[in-house]
């Protein structure tokens, strides 16, 4: 088992090709961050891998990246099939994936979740893309639907299995599982590991590397926190005060208990001059993704 290496390693020395090094120094990557410098090298050999990680400890890269290098590019097939919890992160993943691989040639990528029209998804798996990102329920559909085929399938990626066991996904992963070469690579990347997910791990994994990154903290180091106490009554005024002093933010996400409160709050600061958006479960996955990318772009 890997602990947290002593980080003064660079990408380069990681053995990744020149394509993947120019991109990442656009994208303002430095250095490697503890679990990218675990687990880089080996997913480089093909070793099959079981990773203990944060959220924001750069995980994405850390599989993202030597999966990359695994690939056939003059193949339009999938060979890499990545599975997350929910549609954001599948999205997020695969636009990881294409800023990474920007100088790749004839690279694609294609995400695969529920909420998205079925014919968007089969137009552009016709096409071909050599990795697919997705929730279970939908890659099983087209997996079913013999519209999406892994003959070719050289890595799969669990990302988050946590948070799928608890959203009652692990019975479909096992099927997607079950259902593609048995001689793919296989990684697993979880924040905690529960008995169920170490079952699923041995079962369907061989001999993996294991890697923890273990953190002072559950939360990441650039967040500074701060605790204020309130008044129910008193929390929008509260609120608002700190939104008014901070002057070094071009956003901010502020989380409530209940669906009804995000509309609540979001009226409140609207009418107090905040240009806001309400963003929960029940809205439509079209409306979510136009809100974030309004965030994204201090619309």
């Amino acid at each position: 088992m890997s602990d947290t290496p002593a980080n003064g390693k660079t990408f380069a020395d990681l053995a990744l090709s020149a394509p993947l090094l120019t991109a990442l120094s656009e994208i303002g990557y430095e250095t490697p961050s503890p679990i990218q410098a675990a687990c880089i090298p080996h997913l480089l050999t093909g070793s099959d891998l079981l990773g203990e990680a944060q959220t924001g400890t750069g995980k994405t890269a850390a599989f993202a990246l030597p999966a990359l290098e695994r690939i056939d590019g003059s193949s339009r097939k999938p060979q890499v099939l990545v599975l997350t919890p929910t549609r954001e992160l599948a999205i997020q993943v695969a636009e990881a994936f294409q800023k990474y691989a920007r100088y790749l040639r004839d690279f694609h990528v294609v995400p695969l979740y529920g909420g998205q029209s079925m014919v968007v998804q089969l137009r552009q798996l016709s096409r071909g893309a050599q990795v697919i990102v997705g929730t279970p329920g939908r890659v099983m559909d087209h997996l079913e639907r013999k519209t999406l085929i892994l003959d070719d399938l050289r890595t799969l990626v669990l990302d988050e299995a946590d948070e799928m066991l608890r959203m009652g996904f692990i019975d479909d992963v096992e099927w997607i599982l079950e259902h593609t070469p048995a001689t793919r690579q296989t990684a697993l990347f979880s924040a905690t590991m529960p008995d169920m997910i170490r079952r699923v791990a041995h079962k369907h994994l061989r001999d993996p590397q294991e890697v923890k990154i273990r953190n002072a903290t559950a939360t990441v180091s650039t967040i500074a926190q701060r605790s204020l106490t309130v008044r129910a009554g008193d929390k929008v005024d509260a609120l608002t005060r700190i939104l008014e002093a901070e002057e070094d933010f071009d956003a901010a996400i502020v989380f409530v208990r209940t669906k009804v409160a995000t509309d609540d709050l979001a009226t409140k600061l609207e009418a107090r001059g905040f240009a806001v958006a309400a963003l929960n479960g029940d809205m439509t996955q079209g409306r979510r993704e136009r809100v974030v990318g309004q965030l994204k772009s201090g619309a």
